[in-house]
């Protein structure tokens, strides 16, 4: 089936740029993201729902996509190196919005407010892969789900360290990857990352890294551990194995 999302011409996303480039675009579009989610942290967030979810999106991509914030209309699959070329299944675009509900459910069902930090970290990493895995939009669904979960850490009383997660992207990807294998799922790796990121006090941010992904040197010193080759995820189990 022909992707509806690209040019016909070209396999590259359309988009109110008329960017036919794909690294052009990928840069553009990470730059104008990040710069979004800056300036969207600094506002108030509360709406931990489908809505909220769409909301976001279409903050983060709305001045470059149309679909932004807009369910997709098509099934997607994205071949990772770590499935050995497989791809997570994602719901189908008609079960979007059955599955964001339940997973928005979950989320909703724990007692948030009586957890400490460790056991805060371990129900976050269980409840948001379930979001990701929906994977509601064509485009930019780890930054959303990631965003969201910013906002989700930070009204319970703690402080997420954005520039940890943004420095170590790939990481994190990786990690909601294998966290979404159903059965098979393997939290721990998103776990980790996220108990360094999710602190009990501010984090304090240079007027630098607000501006820019790079960490500066102190900071690269405590992210390197997500950015060596020995720390990259390594699932347990691999599909080709089944």
């Amino acid at each position: 089936m022909p992707d509806m999302y690209l040019y016909d011409d070209v396999p590259v996303l359309r988009n109110k740029l008329g960017i036919k480039d794909e690294k052009e675009l990928d840069t553009i579009e990470a730059e104008r993201s990040r710069a979004r989610m800056m300036i969207l942290y600094r506002r108030d967030f509360d709406d931990f729902t489908s809505e909220g979810l769409c909301a976001i999106h279409r903050y983060l991509f709305g001045d470059i996509y149309d679909w932004a914030g807009q369910y997709r209309l098509m099934n997607i699959a994205k071949w990772e190196k770590l499935l050995a070329g497989r791809s997570v299944w994602y719901s189908n675009d008609e079960d979007i919005p059955r599955d964001l509900e339940s997973a928005f459910a979950e989320l909703h069902d724990r007692r948030w407010e009586e957890l400490f930090r460790t056991e805060f970290v371990r129900e976050l990493a269980r409840c948001f892969p379930r979001i990701w895995q929906v994977h509601p939009f064509r485009e930019g669904n780890t930054r959303t789900v990631v965003m969201m979960m910013t906002f989700f850490v930070e009204q319970h009383g703690f402080h997420m360290d954005q520039d940890l997660m943004a420095a170590c992207a790939g990481y994190v990807r990786d990690s909601f990857v294998l966290a979404s294998l159903d059965q098979n799922s393997e939290y721990e790796h998103l776990e980790r990352i996220l108990l360094d990121a999710v602190c009990n006090s501010p984090v304090s941010y240079t007027a630098a890294s607000l501006e820019t992904p790079e960490p500066s040197p102190a900071q690269k010193e405590k992210y390197q551990r997500y950015q060596k080759d020995e720390y990259i995820p390594q699932p347990h189990y691999r599909r080709e194995d089944n």
